[in-house]
């Protein structure tokens, strides 16, 4: 799988179906496996050395590096695959383990890879500061897409271990960040799959699905396409609690299997157009193996 030119061609058709600059910024999250608390406080002290933005997370041992906002998507790609490995070879080296699994405990929080997404115009102006429609039709596209996108996001069975209602709901009364457990989105709402969060530029969109040890390559790919569709779905801010069974929200896919299934769905625009890609540019747009040859388990 060439994953450069994957994001090279989805970078292109987002482009082709718009005037603006997708800018994406990452939150990547890990727990040190075996630490003690000052381990983890002299851990993150030598990656800021490295003058690189890390910070302690909510979990346990649990560590989040952050990277600045960038419209180089291969540039961010390449990024946090180096900053991945260098983390895991720091760790090894001082007899702990860096742990990117999604939910490696059922007591504490999962582990995302957070795209943080704007949308510019030729100025290089964040349009979601004043243009509210792009912002929704953003937002529909993003939730619209996210289930028949998931097996990019989710790549492995022990994944959807985080996606589960009832341990995010225990987390959550822990004072804890939960993972998302369906298509929703709120202002500053941390139970969404979108977090809209408001910044010095304007507005951006937190897409909190994504599992931290998810191929950047093939999330930022299907971001894009995502985002270069209108969706025919209309979805509604949530307020409170997005796990409250009142507001009757869609869950996002519980397994992999059902992911692999909406992935295969008749008229998966994602699928249509990267399969080619993944599978030889003679493949048909329902090969069976796809999840094979995009390295999903």
């Amino acid at each position: 799988m060439d994953q450069e030119k994957l994001l090279k061609n989805s970078r292109e058709y987002f482009r082709n179906s718009s005037s603006l600059t997708v800018k994406i910024g990452c939150e990547l999250e890990f727990f040190l496996l075996g630490a003690s608390t000052s381990e983890v406080e002299n851990f993150i002290v030598e990656l800021q050395q490295k003058n690189w933005q890390v910070e302690k997370e909510r979990g346990e041992t649990q560590i989040e590096i952050k990277t600045d906002f960038t419209a180089d998507l291969e540039a961010l790609c390449v990024e946090l695959e180096e900053k991945k490995s260098f983390v895991k070879n720091l760790a090894a080296e001082k007899n702990l383990i860096a742990s990117f699994a999604a939910q490696p405990f059922l007591d504490d929080c999962g582990s995302a890879l957070q795209f943080n997404i704007s949308l510019h115009d030729a100025n290089d102006k964040n349009i979601f500061a004043t243009n509210e429609k792009t912002l929704q039709n953003s937002i529909n596209s993003l939730l619209g897409y996210t289930n028949q996108m998931l097996i990019f996001f989710a790549p492995k069975k022990e994944d959807y271990l985080r996606f589960g209602c009832e341990l995010n709901r225990k987390i959550f009364q822990k004072g804890k960040f939960p993972a998302p457990v369906n298509l929703s989105f709120g202002n500053n709402n941390r139970t969404c799959a979108i977090r809209i969060k408001k910044t010095e530029s304007g507005k951006r969109l937190e897409y909190r699905v994504a599992a931290a040890d998810a191929d950047p390559w093939l999330c930022i790919s299907a971001l894009l396409l995502a985002l270069s569709k209108k969706s025919n779905e209309e979805f509604m801010p949530t307020f409170g609690n997005a796990f409250e069974e009142k507001f009757s929200l869609k869950n996002l896919c519980q397994s992999l299997k059902e992911a692999e299934v909406e992935f295969r769905r008749d008229g998966n625009f994602i699928r249509d157009f990267l399969n080619p890609l993944l599978c030889g540019d003679e493949a048909a747009p329902n090969h069976p193996d796809i999840s094979v040859q995009a390295g999903i388990e």
